[in-house]
């Protein structure tokens, strides 16, 4: 209260509601300033606060001089057209640039134009640096707190009533803004790069090649790759297969896709049996070409390639967050007529290599001549293997991989379980190849909502039976998983339930997705998704009309609020009922009239009410008396309450 008391008797000064602006919209931006220029920064702040006169033209000069050196420093090495080509730091110039003038005109205690539109433009320039749900809630706040301060302004500083105005202005503002963010044709910047390099920002991603040895990637890091959104439930785990590359060559400490020279023939397309979901993914950069979609994708998305094998990628690296929207089968089988190519390629292996593999391999052939027979035998063989899931497993033989992991270590992971199950079924006569991608967990969703991390990353096996591609999950054929590997991954028994905090985390991922995608994102083309939306679903455009309407009468109840008379002083509270009373009745108190006046003009035509005559001599006694008790109060109160009465 006494803060709010000490707000009502604020008057502040054109240059300080000036200052309070600046100070509103540098706060972010004061993230990204390197350390020369916050000392700069600092030091005019000393400046202002104890030169309290204008500055003379050598102060200036020596500001301006201060304010080049520290650009220097905070620049130094940066200082070229390859660095200044990125668009983060050609904007960081700016900034330092504005931030040097706006010292120099701001010690000269004058307010220009320049200096009056210079937060909006502090505001616009912080929108590139920053993006998701905390900025767009502080820019709201940024809006506002700039609407109060200009009507503060306009109103010589009274702070109290300015903050009402703009609470009433931003209140009648809201249902437009709500309906004309929704239907107001939008202009799509997805791809907008203005000239200027990407960020070097980089997720975990795939490249086509997967190595056996130390140059093995396995990141175990909670890091969101990827952000989906189903129409519908999220599928279950062992549907959550998203496909990254395919392998085929065996490069003996890695494997990689196939070699470019290899034109691939063209293939019939065979339509998919299977459960259809579409899904919109938010892919965080990864610096590769490779997007991910489920297995088995149907269709191309906009602006990529899907190649025979059922990768996609785009053009150029993905270096700014891509946002598409994809439909898959989920089923872990698809037709395919084999090309000759791909053929040799996937029935390639080096007998010598992996002698102990090759042998057990051949049993199996021999044994069986159906393909499916085979595969079944080989996982079998795996499960009795007594392999180990570790993510921290002992280095394996390079020259003979196969051998080294099924018969001596035993331990490894998904690019140990796929390599050898890959060698063995062409061993035993079955074409085979690798794919890389994520395997998401259902425990990371809410509702519609999937975060694929980092360590979702996995690789699994394709065997070709019977003309088709058959998906082969083989980390499935390890008989245990050693303790540490089941605590990074979160499949410890003991730690298998969420705890609260990773709940409440994946709760504030999800709200920050819905945000993202329908404010920070919402696009043209999503537009015309909701309004297509809207014409099937008539139950939906009922329940948007009147989800408007209680947000009108919200907004009208506080605008109602914040527009009521105030009084200033505790007696003018006491007895603004009565007043309001006496105005009811048409005696409307004139402009320089006392109150004692205006209750001698009310009385003068209604001398019954003898109460109002007992307030008027409390109110002389409590304004101009310097009476202020509490009894006194209360009993002026109570004659205001008998002079209604009456």
């Amino acid at each position: 209260m006494l803060s709010l008391k000490h707000l009502q008797d604020t008057k502040l000064s054109p240059l300080a509601l000036l200052d309070t602006a600046y100070i509103i919209v540098l706060f972010p931006l004061m993230l990204i300033l390197k350390v020369p220029m916050l000392l700069f920064s600092f030091m005019v702040l000393a400046l202002l606060f104890f030169k309290k006169t204008p500055a003379d033209k050598y102060l200036i000069l020596f500001v301006f001089l201060m304010g080049l050196l520290a650009l220097y420093l905070s620049m130094y090495g940066l200082f070229s057209f390859r660095g200044l080509s990125r668009l983060k730091l050609f904007l960081e110039l700016l900034v330092y640039v504005l931030i040097i003038v706006v010292s120099m005109q701001r010690l000269t205690k004058e307010i220009n134009f320049y200096l009056l539109l210079s937060p909006m433009l502090f505001l616009a320039l912080s929108l590139f640096f920053f993006h998701g749900i905390v900025m767009l809630s502080y820019v709201i706040f940024e809006i506002f707190f700039l609407l109060w301060l200009l009507l503060a302004h306009r109103m010589d500083g009274d702070m109290i009533e300015s903050f009402r105005s703009s609470m009433v202005m931003f209140m009648y503002s809201l249902p437009w803004v709500v309906v004309l963010f929704i239907f107001f044709p939008r202009i799509s910047f997805d791809h907008a790069d203005y000239g200027f390099k990407g960020e070097k920002i980089q997720r975990m991603g795939h490249d086509g090649t997967m190595f056996l040895d130390s140059k093995a990637l396995l990141v175990p890091s909670d890091r969101i790759v990827m952000e989906v959104g189903f129409d519908k439930e999220v599928p279950s785990s062992n549907k959550l297969y998203f496909r990254g590359s395919i392998l085929y060559v065996d490069k003996k400490d890695h494997w990689e896709t196939l070699p470019k020279y290899i034109k691939r023939e063209n293939r019939t397309y065979h339509p998919m049996q299977g459960e259809t979901v579409e899904y919109k993914v938010t892919l965080y950069p990864t610096q590769k070409r490779w997007i991910y979609l489920l297995d088995m994708p149907v269709e191309a998305v906009n602006d990529s390639e899907l190649d025979s094998d059922l990768i996609s990628t785009v053009e150029k690296p993905i270096k700014a967050p891509l946002h598409y929207t994809a439909r898959s089968v989920l089923t872990p089988t698809f037709h395919d007529d084999l090309d000759q190519d791909t053929l040799d390629a996937s029935t390639h292996f080096d007998p010598e290599r992996n002698p102990k593999t090759y042998r057990e391999a051949q049993k199996i052939k021999n044994h069986y001549k159906k393909t499916d027979k085979r595969a079944s035998a080989l996982v079998n063989f795996f499960q009795n293997q007594s392999l180990t899931y570790s993510l921290k497993p002992k280095a394996l033989d390079i020259n003979n991989s196969a051998d080294s992991f099924l018969f001596d270590r035993r331990l490894g992971y998904c690019v140990h379980f796929a390599s050898s199950f890959v060698t063995m079924a062409r061993m035993a006569g079955i074409p085979s190849r690798i794919v890389t991608g994520y395997k998401a967990d259902k425990t990371n969703s809410l509702n519609n909502y999937l975060a694929v991390k980092e360590r979702d990353a996995h690789a699994w096996a394709e065997l070709y039976i019977n003309e088709h591609w058959v998906r082969i999950e083989t980390t499935n054929t390890a008989s245990a998983i050693d303790g540490e590997s089941a605590q990074l991954l979160g499949t410890d028994t003991n730690q298998k339930d969420k705890t609260l905090i990773e709940r409440v985390n994946l709760y504030l991922m999800y709200v920050k997705y819905q945000v993202e995608t329908w404010i920070l994102y919402y696009s043209h083309i999503r537009q015309l998704q909701l309004i297509q939306y809207a014409k099937d679903n008539p139950r939906f455009v009922l329940l948007f009309v009147l989800s408007l309407l209680v947000l009108v009468l919200i907004t009208f109840s506080i605008t109602a609020y914040f527009r009521r008379p105030r009084c200033r002083h505790k007696i003018l509270c006491i007895i603004e009922p009565l007043v309001k009373r006496l105005r009811k009745e048409g005696y409307i108190r004139k402009k320089d009239e006392t109150m004692h006046q205006y209750f001698l003009r009310y009385m003068k035509d209604h001398p019954e009410n003898s109460a109002l005559k007992e307030v008027d001599s409390y109110y002389e006694a409590v304004s101009y008396g310097g009476e202020s008790s509490a009894a006194t109060m209360k009993q002026l109160k109570r004659m205001v309450e008998k002079s209604l009465s009456s």
